[in-house]
């Protein structure tokens, strides 16, 4: 792609100012993305209503029996502020006025709006969590609504995105995001139900933090460098011609059709099921299973829990008349990680290494009418495998389709085969645009509704950061006084949530870094960007990155905004802290605080307080005994006698940690030296 690109462009600091300057004036009177029917606007603060109209037009806006004027820009926009409104559940009429148009969004509540932001553990939904249908019985009685951005990208910031606000209800709550809803409620019940609350959920799964982060205030950070080089990149492909774009799009995929094919050709080589034909239209299924799909591994079989490797799926259906001799399209979930799908034993699509893309497959030639088998064969190369939810159908445009999910039957393969991936590269995309680059989301998403009011932002990411610490502790920070920036919310507070426990407990190594690495650089970055964090290391899965207890992590973040947002000063959000280590003798001494009722969690007559780690001179940790006296825990460990360092819940799983305070929040993992 280098080759056909411009190595002439403008220099980098006009070149992220112009990305900063809006689209062309627009005459339609429209308004900002978040103003919309069953919108919650923020009490006690003015609100700015914004939108585009004819240039230098009067606008005029009036919310309930409020009414404000202003004029456009020469641009078009406006920016029509309403007067600070009290908290109310009367749903009120927003109307803006211009040039003989009209703009309403009615149903309309003022009350707390929080951003929901983050990967997947912000963006998991109430049916996907713990204590759904108890969601849903309450729903009903929470004046608490929703607004969901869809994914997508820009290389500059854009000024709307798509999504409605949702009423909670027993039908709607189930696509809530977890943690915000469970957030809401308990924010909702402080407040005596008498302020409705507002959750702007802005989130996607799998996210780094860079692509949250404006790329003009990146370019004022450490990371200047990476932002400059990016801008560059996106003035130089803004100035390639279509058809070499084209050109090189058609080479590309010519390349990757070759190492696909080359690719299942060796994956397959050595496996059972391709040899013994399991994907052909009359191959026999005697001693397969059965199971309803779509599925992931473990609901076909618990034993295939941490399985990778093949399973092979298989079904018969039936093709009307109607839709026999058609052009269909093979509809199914995400497939996790890859798959290759054959009817009657003939090749219909493949896709290799990616589990977030639902699989849409052509077949241009039809079926003739009568019985057919559909044959998957799924390969999973790390973590969960198999189907996502979601349909599974075969449709022809006009003529119906046919319901695939259900009953099927499969089949245990081999394990993974040890063959390079290929990958394909969207040459037409510009840089900037995917998911993992700096600003590609902020531009898409979080832009149209930055400059909504709102009181904070609770945040849920880091997972897909793991490994880069020192990175991450500079890039929280920035974040939140960006976002602080563009809101132009100096005080917009926010709220962290700390990883979760996850992967298998490391019985050897009291002391890993990686996820505690993390960890600690949330905890830091936090304090350093003005927020709160609250620690979920007691809420995790070994097996999952996706712990299902997401109430438990709402009413910690609504614990820290009552507090510290709220003035609840009675409210406690902190669990205990490391102080202060000293050394007595062989034994080390830790303080704390947010001690009070510091206990072990669950305790037993006789349990036992765990998850601490001592070092020597060697550096090389051991698991240590720990007990409270007082205000203190006392830590030593055999063979230990000349203790330099301590460590507390120092692990990807900190299984054995199980220290808390009185208000049963966990400890803040720690590595501490000790002071002599």
């Amino acid at each position: 792609m280098a080759s056909i690109i411009s190595s002439t462009v403008r220099s980098i600091p006009a070149m992220l100012a112009s990305m900063m300057v809006a689209p062309g004036a627009l005459a339609d009177l429209s308004l900002e993305t978040l103003f919309q029917d069953h919108a919650v606007l923020q009490r006690d603060r003015a609100i700015p209503v914004r939108g585009t109209a004819a240039p230098g037009a009067k606008v005029e806006v009036s919310c309930g029996t409020v009414r404000v004027e202003g004029v456009a820009g020469g641009d078009g926009r406006f920016s029509v502020a309403l007067p600070p409104m009290p908290a109310s559940l009367a749903p009120r009429e927003l109307v803006v006025r211009s040039g003989g148009e009209e703009v309403r969004a009615g149903d309309v509540l003022v009350g707390e709006v929080w951003f929901c932001s983050g990967q997947s553990n912000m963006e998991w939904t109430v049916d996907g969590a713990n204590e759904s249908d108890r969601a849903k019985s309450m729903a009903a009685k929470m004046p608490i609504r929703s607004f969901k951005a869809p994914h997508v990208t820009a290389n500059e910031p854009r000024a709307r995105v798509e999504g409605a606000w949702r009423v909670a209800s027993p039908e709607s709550v189930g696509g809530f995001t977890a943690v915000g809803w469970w957030f809401g409620v308990d924010l909702v019940r402080a407040f005596n139900l008498d302020v409705p609350v507002g959750l702007v959920d802005i989130s996607w799964g799998g996210t780094r933090i860079e692509p949250w982060i404006p790329l003009d205030e990146m370019a004022k950070s450490d990371f200047r460098g990476t932002a400059e080089g990016l801008a560059a990149a996106i003035a130089a492909s803004r100035s390639v011609k279509p058809e070499d774009r084209a050109r090189a799009q058609a080479e590309e995929d010519a390349r990757y059709a070759r190492e696909l094919d080359a690719y299942w050709t060796k994956a397959l080589a050595g496996e059972q099921g391709h040899k013994d034909g399991w994907s052909r239209g009359d191959a026999p299924l005697d001693g397969w299973g059965s199971a309803r799909m779509p599925a992931y591994y473990p609901a076909m079989d618990p034993a295939l829990e941490r399985f990778d490797g093949f399973v092979w799926v298989a079904r018969d259906f039936t093709v009307p008349a109607a839709m026999a001799g058609r052009p269909l399209t093979l509809s199914m979930p995400a497939i996790d990680d890859c798959d290759i799908a054959w009817i009657d034993g003939v090749q219909v699509g493949a896709t290799v290494n990616n589990w977030t893309q639902p699989r849409r497959y052509a077949i241009a030639k039809g079926l003739a009418a009568g019985t057919h088998r559909i044959a998957v064969c799924i390969l999973d190369m790390a973590g969960q495998g198999g189907f996502a939810g979601g349909a599974m159908t075969l449709s022809a445009d006009g003529a119906g389709s046919i319901d695939l999910a259900g009953d099927w039957r499969w089949r245990k393969g081999g394990g993974t085969p040890q063959v390079a991936v290929p990958s394909r590269r969207d040459v037409t995309r510009q840089p900037g645009t995917e998911p993992h680059e700096p600003a590609a989301i902020y531009n898409a998403m979080m832009a149209p509704c930055i400059a909504y009011p709102v009181r904070g932002t609770i945040w849920y990411q880091g997972e897909s950061n793991a490994g880069e610490p020192d990175k991450y502790r500079k890039l929280l920070p920035l974040l939140m006084d960006s976002w602080r920036a563009k809101s132009g919310n100096p005080d917009m507070a926010w709220g962290i949530v700390q990883l979760a426990a996850f992967m298998r407990f490391a019985e050897a190594n009291p002391a890993q870094g990686e996820w505690a690495l993390l960890r600690e650089a949330q905890f830091r970055g936090a304090a350093e960007g003005r927020g709160g964090m609250i620690s979920a290391t007691d809420l995790g899965d070994a097996a999952d990155i996706h712990p299902r207890q997401k109430r438990e992590v709402g009413e910690r973040l609504a614990a820290w905004a009552r507090n510290t947002v709220y003035g609840e000063k009675n409210v406690q959000w902190k669990g205990p802290e490391l102080a202060k280590v000293s050394r007595s003798g062989a034994k080390v001494l830790c303080e704390f605080d947010h001690a009070q009722g510091m206990r072990v969690r669950g305790a037993t007559p006789g349990a036992e307080l765990g998850g601490f780690g001592l070092a020597g001179a060697d550096g090389k940790f051991v698991w240590a005994t720990a007990t409270i006296e007082g205000g203190k825990v006392v830590v030593e460990a055999a063979g230990v006698t000349d203790p330099v360092e301590v460590v507390y819940a120092w692990q990807n799983n900190p299984e054995r940690a199980n220290l808390i305070n009185g208000a049963g929040l966990p400890a803040v993992p720690f590595r501490a030296k000790v002071a002599r």
